[in-house]
């Protein structure tokens, strides 16, 4: 690939007055300053607001553990979760809000559950099945095909029974098809389309907790909502820049290919077992994390890299400008999965990594993301090469940081030794 990935461009400028803070989460290439991604803080005024735009690890770990509770969830942050998805168990410090995430991730997390890789890999298997059907040379859609798979992989693993993980289910393709359709439009927008899948999931959920002699109320609508939005959109984004960046980097596609078709899932499913396809998904999420800053108060004096910062300001933990600073990553703009690859990270390198966030209020789904990714990689790259398209994905932000270009990624189906499909030739 000629050049880096696309990345962000900050055009904001000293003295850093800014409108309100929901602007300029919503667009932070308009208001933070380029210096964000060589400093470890910087503070700025935003409508009677002290903001601190955090990029620092120590400092940005210690804010999320929130061992003293002094750095509590912003009330910013729970005003736009509430606008949008009513109360859920993300907002503030609602006391069932650890019960909630445990029954969730009950079907996946669950001593004697099922391993859920035979269902992501069906949920992934579906749609491989239609590429062969592309134009020879014409783009896949691995936006749009990222996110039917990622919101059936969800719901096969978390919703359905065994008879029912068998064959997609008409109403999670539609849902998938009407949110990519609405994606540019607001996050209410997506959640409305969600609205009737969430129904039914509800109504699953509760029975299986009243089957297993669970609290009959289970999961509150909400939170239902939330866990099927965040638990598929966020994945896709993730998976739609590995598709492209893998489709640049043929190197590295070879090797999540060869190790992929090295191993017999017969035996059991490791994530650990795919060192390749980890480091491309690490490497992904360090320059593309889905959620690039997080919110939260600090209600003391906090240092910050030695310096005192007082404390009553609001603080924006950017998880971009930290994956991308210059003080702490070599070539930071680079695609250099081999990063990753390295011996056992110090504390240090271990910080500087967080697109799930970390301490109690991390993300509830990172391990059946990554396993999601590592088998939908490995199930990709076994029947097909990917090849870049006639155009390159781009970024953009609404909060999440989106890849944009649908005609970026093209395919061409191999026999398994790794030569283009007879049937293509």
């Amino acid at each position: 690939m000629d050049g880096e990935p696309p990345k962000l461009t900050f055009r904001g400028r000293f003295p850093l007055v800014l409108p309100g803070a929901g602007r300029v989460l919503r667009d932070p290439e308009a208001h933070w300053p380029p210096e964000i991604l060589e400093r470890s803080a910087i503070e700025a005024s935003a409508a009677g607001r002290r903001l601190v735009l955090l990029a620092h690890p120590e400092a940005v770990n210690e804010v999320l553990q929130n061992q003293d509770g002094a750095f509590p969830r912003a009330r910013l942050h729970d005003r736009m979760l509430g606008a949008s998805y009513g109360d859920n168990l993300l907002r503030g410090d609602r006391a069932d809000w650890r019960r909630q995430r445990r029954e969730l991730l009950q079907p996946f997390n669950a001593p004697g559950a099922e391993a859920p890789e035979a269902r992501i890999g069906a949920a992934c298997e579906r749609i491989l099945d239609e590429w062969p059907g592309t134009p020879e040379g014409a783009p896949v859609d691995v936006i749009r095909d990222a996110r039917r798979f990622t919101l059936d992989s969800l719901w096969r693993s978390f919703f359905c029974d065994e008879a029912q993980a068998g064959a997609v289910e008409p109403l999670v393709e539609t849902t998938a098809l009407q949110v990519d359709a609405h994606e540019a439009a607001p996050l209410t927008a997506h959640l409305e389309d969600l609205r009737p899948l969430a129904a039914v999931a509800l109504d699953r959920e509760r029975a299986r907790l009243s089957a297993e002699g669970g609290e009959a109320a289970g999961v509150d609508p909400n939170t239902m909502l939330l866990f099927l939005h965040a638990g598929h959109d966020n994945v896709a984004a993730a998976l739609a820049w590995a598709f492209w960046l893998l489709a640049e980097h043929p190197q590295w596609q070879a090797r999540v290919r060869e190790e992929w078709r090295g191993h017999d899932l017969r035996t059991g499913f490791d994530a650990g077992a795919f060192p390749a396809a980890g480091a491309v998904i690490s490497e992904t999420l360090r320059l593309y994390p889905p959620i690039m800053h997080l919110i939260r108060e600090v209600n003391r004096d906090f240092e910050v890299d030695g310096q005192i910062i007082a404390g009553g300001f609001t603080a924006v933990l950017s998880l971009y400008a930290m994956h991308r600073n210059r003080q702490w990553w070599d070539e930071p703009d680079a695609f250099r999965p081999g990063r990753f690859l390295k011996a056992a990270p110090d504390l240090r390198r271990r910080l500087l990594w967080a697109p799930f966030g970390t301490g109690p209020r991390g993300c509830v789904g990172s391990a059946f993301a990554r396993t999601e990714m590592i088998v939908a990689l490995g199930t990709s790259l076994d029947r097909f090469e990917l090849l870049p398209g006639p155009e390159r994905m781009t970024c953009r932000v609404d909060f999440v940081l989106r890849p944009e270009g649908r005609p970026a990624v093209t395919v061409r189906p191999l026999d398994r030794d790794g030569t283009r499909d007879a049937a293509a030739r």
